[in-house]
């Protein structure tokens, strides 16, 4: 498949489609309603306005069957050429961008796709200034930027503008990037020094990087902001505005991000294996594909020695908060709750109903963490898990459910964990006491002050 972009005027994307049919008669054409990372319904085709097809010179009729999906009738098996346009003012890590200033595209939101395409290889070319400079993890091929698949194209973020960031080095085997639109004053020998530590602890803890090229993506813009977008080979974060000190916000997001190589991007819940991105996709393991990561990734800080112990029980404290603070007593488990995001989105719900994959998520993964580390005097913990799912799921050879994330920690523990599961995971009880006992043990208080709140501090 062939694609091209160009922008005609401002917000708008000038984009054409060009295949070539393998059968005659209906084909169907797709745009994504939803994109990995957020598990909600988006329905980008709210911003195409029309589609065209041709052949050759002669136009085909093309027909809207679905919100998303458009059908024509093949007559002949030559090249079918769709032009259309996308409006692109979607400013945050998971959308696109195009104006005078800057040229940022996320794919999945505004490339369509035959259905049955879906691997097939694409070419891109893209359309602006010749003095602009580009980021991507795609490969660029004598002005052609190559994907082996449709799925990786719109798994790679793009960003152009006139001047964009950019620093690099190896570690493990892979080429890492630092790229990004924004002040000088944010992009600073700590962050990359930060950056670079995040990268060599995770690799090595993993003991395993299943990708050869990593690019992290910046936009540091006006606005007040605060998002991050993985993807396999990159991750995309916003932050604002320009004048705020952005460091301790990028390194965790940077950290949690990049962990999600392995914990999402290549070792996948089964139910998106592989990503269907015309339909909704329930899966129940949410919890563990971002909570797990949120525990870890702050705690790559402090194993990394970006930051230090007392920094980390800080970060630890706030995450504790923004579970026990808003929904200790949500009536849904875990699992509810990750199958209700494609319902409830991510914004607020139903009062008391919901609770967060993010934050019980990494409590859950904190608490399984000390109680592996504590049976085995921290010759085991998590770490063994994580390299154990990416051992039997990792590479996207399966996916994985919840069972087997049960029962790969199990293994590690050497013991049945079901009262664990049962109240942690399963169940909607409060997990104040429990967690605060597990602490203690390891010389850590966690109580709750009737006028100061949540407080964690060290035992003397």
């Amino acid at each position: 498949m062939k694609y091209s972009i160009s922008t005609v005027q401002e917000n708008w994307l000038q984009i054409e489609c060009e295949f070539q049919p393998k059968n005659l008669g209906s084909i169907k054409i797709g745009l994504p309603i939803w994109r990995p990372g957020r598990y909600q319904v988006q329905n980008f085709a709210k911003n195409l306005p029309e589609i065209k097809s041709y052949q050759g010179d002669k136009q085909v009729s093309i027909d809207k069957i679905e919100s998303s999906v458009w059908e024509l009738n093949c007559t002949e098996i030559a090249p079918i050429k769709l032009k259309y346009t996308y409006f692109a003012i979607q400013r945050d890590a998971g959308g696109s961008v195009a104006n005078e200033e800057m040229l940022y595209i996320n794919f999945v939101n505004c490339l369509i796709c035959p259905q049955g395409f879906e691997n097939q290889a694409c070419e891109l070319s893209i359309k602006f200034p010749r003095d602009w400079q580009s980021a991507t993890s795609l490969t660029l091929k004598k002005d052609i930027f190559v994907a082996r698949t449709y799925r990786e194209l719109v798994d790679s973020p793009f960003l152009a503008a006139a001047q964009i960031f950019s620093y690099s080095w190896k570690e493990a085997g892979a080429q890492f990037f630092i790229q990004g639109i924004g002040p000088s004053t944010v992009f600073t020998g700590q962050l990359i020094d930060a950056y670079k530590k995040i990268v060599a602890f995770q690799c090595a803890w993993m003991g395993e990087l299943p990708i050869k090229k990593y690019h992290f993506l910046h936009w540091i813009c006006l606005e007040p902001f605060y998002h991050g977008v993985e993807h396999t080979q990159s991750t995309m974060m916003v932050m604002g505005p320009e004048d705020r000190a952005c460091y301790d916000d990028l390194i965790g997001l940077a950290s949690h991000e990049f962990f999600h190589v392995w914990n999402i991007a290549t070792i996948r819940p089964k139910p998106l294996l592989p990503y269907r991105y015309g339909e909704i996709t329930y899966f129940e393991t949410a919890w563990i594909v971002e909570g797990v990561t949120t525990y870890l990734g702050d705690w790559f800080l402090k194993a990394s020695g970006v930051i230090n112990d007392e920094e980390y029980l800080n970060l630890l404290l706030g995450n504790l908060k923004l579970h026990f603070d808003r929904d200790r007593h949500a009536v849904q488990s875990l699992t509810e709750s990750s199958m209700d995001l494609w319902l409830d989105g991510y914004g607020s719900s139903t009062p008391g109903k919901r609770v967060s994959i993010y934050f019980k998520g990494a409590i859950v993964a904190l608490g399984l963490d000390l109680l592996i580390q504590q049976k085995f005097g921290g010759a085991k913990s998590i770490r063994e898990v994580m390299q154990q799912m990416n051992a039997h799921f990792g590479n996207l050879k399966k996916g994985y459910e919840t069972i087997d994330f049960f029962r790969i920690a199990e293994e590690v523990y050497e013991a049945p964990l079901t009262e664990f599961w049962n109240v942690w995971v399963l169940g909607s009880e409060d997990l104040l006491d429990p967690l605060a006992s597990i602490l203690r043990n390891l010389g850590i208080d966690l109580s709750e002050d009737p006028t100061l709140g949540l407080q964690l501090k060290k035992i003397s």
